[in-house]
């Protein structure tokens, strides 16, 4: 039986979960030349989990913030991606199957946070018909994935339109201003 969650991002889905297998590959590739291989893992029944939960946190946002009539009211970009992230944050899909605890690099340590980050960026880009992505120096990479995982270990901590106006921020510096140079 299928479930109509009824958002209009939701044409998306097969396309972040194509992203999602490449994202999962690029990160198992990293990892080839460590004995024995860490391997990244997607789990598909909570995958498929966060399209649900995302709708759930729409209708919640838009409840709070428009009041009763939320199927009147559309959202930008900025919050349907807060709102794709902090699906993917609650859920946490993404897992390293690895019974050693050998040393991994930092995406390995944070899989759904870097997703997170890399669907942000692919979407921005894809929005702004940018050429190239964001183009944020590492440390405030490193900042935002940090703040990324604090979301993650304290999801009710995480307010959507915080993040959103975060987001438009990135978008506006990295994005539009590199392509405007």
């Amino acid at each position: 039986m299928k479930i109509e969650y009824g958002f209009n991002s939701e044409v998306w889905w097969e396309d972040i979960k194509d992203f999602a297998g490449k994202f999962v590959k690029f990160v198992n590739k990293q990892s080839e030349q460590i004995t024995p291989p860490i391997v990244l893992k997607i789990q598909e029944k909570e995958f498929n989990r966060v399209k649900s939960v995302y709708f759930s946190n729409l209708q919640i946002f838009k409840k709070k913030a428009y009041g009763k009539d939320v199927s009147e009211h559309r959202i930008d970009r900025h919050k349907i991606i807060a709102l794709y992230i902090k699906s993917f944050l609650e859920v946490s899909p993404f897992y390293i199957e690895s019974r050693n605890k050998q040393e991994r690099t930092v995406v390995q340590s944070l899989p759904n946070e870097y997703f997170s980050f890399e669907l942000m960026n692919l979407i921005l880009t894809a929005w702004n018909q940018s050429k190239e992505g964001i183009c944020m120096d590492e440390n405030e990479k490193k900042w935002f994935i940090i703040l990324l995982n604090h979301f993650r270990l304290s999801i009710n901590t995480l307010d959507v339109l915080s993040l959103a106006q975060i987001i438009y921020y990135v978008e506006n510096k990295y994005i539009i201003n590199q392509a405007n140079k």
